[in-house]
């Protein structure tokens, strides 16, 4: 998104006016390695260690947000920086002056040459997008406004030549503002919970009123949320503190004086000048961020659903990528079902054995996004896990995690129902819910509930619990059981 006018408001020019300006050669990948405490709190651009430069761009920035004039020689006044041309035009003269073009020809006009036209407007439109984007949050968080829209909406504002596939899968997906979880794992490359949520990124977020909100089970009617700022400043603090000795010599080496460290406590000090050599430091994030999936397991599903239930699914799939791989899975689609059932797994009979056919959902069931991540455990079970064409429940893979099951209270009050109720019951309980599939099946569902920590899961296992207290696990009864499933998971290498 690119801003043709000044942004007005306090929350964008707090932001950054609060950034310290800091120089060094690092480039992004080496940036990456920099706690997201720091990273947040510097302006800064990749290998650039002009403090003239990055104080010069700060400051037409700020005038930019802020709407500065300024008085011409004719008499005339203007804004400072009206706009992104401008800020391009001045910088990349200033850049120039400076003598910072590169020393390669063959750079010129690209992203690694600093008075360029791409560089200079990524710099605006990063700069800018993340000021605009953390007074949005920033005011969100108020108590007022968000408990009359508490949630928002990860939508596409505009096309991209290459959509990230980490991205699309959280499309159209509603969560709370304060689910920080949520928003921290789709911007996996700022670390932070607004926007701009990624490099070359047109996604943005809009606002969900409390009615929706309440429809989709993220809030309870009468509930009040509590602002998510403190927390995330917490979390932000303590990206910084705990560094081993060696990351904290990097730091000190690539930042000479600009970086304080005192105790536990690192920051930016400012005012410093830029070291000559640029240290070799680790490209992998100090905090981690979600991992990128290699093979998701949305890359395997094609959605034929749509309306509520393909929001849905959309949101259980986001929850699983989230939480684990899923080593390479066949194409599968997921179809509407007028069946009684609240969803079912279809596998058909084939020369290799049996082969995943589709899987259903009902449109108006009571916990459609669990009931989703149910029979994605069916499709695991037969097509993910062990030899193709086999339900690998069968197996030796599982016999952990059964033989945990079959320990835990849940499992022991289905056979206590099945002994004492009448024929219907017992052959409901004994033959559907004690069969070793479907333990698995609801086991995985809760696993990845828990694990992703997604609010719309987390209600519905809550209402499955209170509706039927023994067909999912109480929280410390499924310690056990989920112990086992990451065993098995870090085993086939998706964990």
């Amino acid at each position: 998104m690119q801003f043709t006018s000044p942004i007005p408001f306090t929350e964008a020019l707090d932001k950054l006016g609060a950034k310290t300006v800091v120089t060094s050669g690092l480039d992004s990948m080496q940036w990456s390695a920099v706690p997201v405490a720091l990273r947040e709190r510097a302006f800064r651009s990749s290998t650039i260690e002009s403090a003239r430069f990055l104080q010069r761009g700060r400051d037409a920035l700020t005038d930019f947000l802020a709407g500065a004039r300024e008085t011409l020689p004719n008499g005339e006044i203007a804004l400072k920086t009206g706009s992104r041309s401008q800020f391009i035009r001045d910088m990349s003269a200033f850049a120039q002056s400076e003598g910072l073009g590169p020393l390669d020809p063959k750079l010129a006009g690209t992203l690694r040459d600093i008075t360029s036209e791409r560089r200079l407007g990524l710099i605006f439109d990063v700069q800018t997008r993340q000021a605009k984007d953390f007074g949005d949050w920033q005011q969100g968080q108020d108590p007022d406004v968000l408990n009359e829209f508490p949630a928002q909406r990860f939508i596409r504002e505009k096309p991209v030549k290459e959509p990230r596939q980490q991205h699309s899968i959280f499309e159209d997906q509603v969560a709370l503002k304060t689910d920080l979880r949520f928003w921290l794992r789709i911007n996996q490359d700022f670390g932070v919970p607004w926007g701009p949520w990624g490099w070359g990124c047109g996604h943005g977020v809009s606002d969900i009123d409390r009615t929706e909100a309440e429809s989709l089970g993220l809030i309870q009617p009468g509930q009040t949320l509590t602002p998510a700022t403190k927390d995330f400043n917490d979390q932000l603090e303590s990206s910084a503190q705990g560094l081993d000795d060696d990351m904290l010599k990097v730091l000190q080496q690539a930042f000479g004086d600009q970086v304080t460290i005192t105790g536990d406590a690192i920051q930016w000090s400012g005012g410093a000048q830029p070291v000559s050599t640029v240290p070799s430091i680790p490209s992998v994030p100090l905090v981690p961020s979600p991992p990128v999936r290699q093979a998701p397991v949305s890359a395997a599903i094609k959605i034929e659903v749509g309306g509520i239930l393909r929001n849905a699914v959309n949101s259980t799939l986001a929850a699983i990528n989230g939480v684990h791989d899923d080593g390479q899975l066949p194409q599968i689609p997921i179809r509407p079902s007028n069946l009684k059932s609240r969803g079912y797994f279809l596998a058909r009979e084939s020369a290799n054995g049996l082969t995943a056919d589709h899987i259903g959902l009902k449109s108006k069931g009571p916990w459609p996004e669990l009931t989703a991540a149910h029979e994605i455990g069916h499709f695991l079970d037969l097509a993910g896990i062990g030899s193709k064409g086999t339900f690998a429940t069968s197996g030796p893979l599982f016999q952990d995690i059964l033989a945990a099951a079959n320990k835990s209270e849940a499992i022991s009050g289905l056979k206590k129902l099945a002994s004492t109720g009448n024929l219907s019951v017992r052959r409901h309980v004994e033959n559907y819910l004690l069969d070793k599939r479907e333990i698995w099946a609801r086991a995985y569902a809760q696993f990845v509930t828990e694990k992703s920590g997604v609010k719309v899961l987390t209600v519905q296992l809550e209402k499955s619990l209170s509706s039927a207290p023994f067909l999912q696990w109480q929280t410390d009864d499924f310690k056990p059981i989920a112990a086992a499933i990451e065993n098995l998971f870090k085993q086939l290498g998706w964990l």
